[in-house]
């Protein structure tokens, strides 16, 4: 399951979400957990572990991968 039908499932927020998952240290930790389900921003191998583990593995690591690979994808066919 993706990130963002998880966070919609669960009727959270951005700024919630990013709470839950310990996403902070910058000035705005909801724009970075909305960045994260684009795929915009690169996901780490620790907070990728945390978003799985407290997810209760409904949210995969292949699903956090997929994400960004389809963002990449669609970046690289814009300047195409």
């Amino acid at each position: 399951m993706k990130i963002r039908d998880w966070r919609q499932q669960q009727n959270l927020s951005f700024r919630e979400a990013a709470e839950f998952f310990g996403i902070g240290g910058g000035k705005n930790p909801a724009r970075r957990m909305q960045r994260i389900e684009t795929g915009e921003s690169p996901v780490d191998a620790v907070l990728a572990d945390k978003i799985v583990n407290q997810t209760g593995r409904v949210v995969t690591l292949q699903d956090i991968n997929d994400t960004r690979r389809d963002f990449l994808a669609n970046q690289q066919e814009a300047v195409s």
